[in-house]
């Protein structure tokens, strides 16, 4: 387990700043590309997101709203997002039993260096090329 020494905070926003929030990531966090229809449809595309450690996140949670819906396992989903601009803050992944942070939330982005590609096998864009380790559009 990763002691919070390890850990670096980060602060984040939404688009209209009414969602302020700080974030302790891993050093080298957990940044995936997901291109699942969940993510596509509620997008319109390719999401970057974040998975977060048990109580990493600090936000008012009384400045979002929730959608509750089943995913393609029938599992359900959790997204939260901003009662004003409606910008996606996290989602939950009943299946994993993880919360993920959409990663352009962050107010510097320069320390995501890597992001796996997940979900990309049934459901990305034909114009794309991709594998796990890379996109080419």
């Amino acid at each position: 387990m990763m002691t919070e020494k390890n850990m670096i905070r980060h602060e984040g926003s939404c688009i209209c700043g009414e969602v302020k929030f700080l974030v302790k990531l891993d050093k080298k966090p957990r940044v995936f590309n997901c291109h699942c229809i969940d993510c596509r449809k509620k997008l319109g595309g390719i999401i970057t997101i974040i998975q977060l450690r048990d109580n990493a996140l600090e936000v008012d949670e009384s400045r979002l709203s929730k959608y509750i819906h089943s995913g393609g396992s029938k599992n359900t989903i959790i997204k939260s997002f901003c009662k004003n601009c409606a910008a996606p803050v996290t989602t939950y992944v009943e299946k994993w039993g993880v919360s993920y942070l959409y990663a352009g939330l962050l107010n510097d982005v320069s320390s995501l260096k890597y992001a796996k590609n997940i979900f990309y096998e049934d459901s990305h864009f034909p114009f794309m090329k991709i594998n796990e380790d890379e996109i080419i559009i």
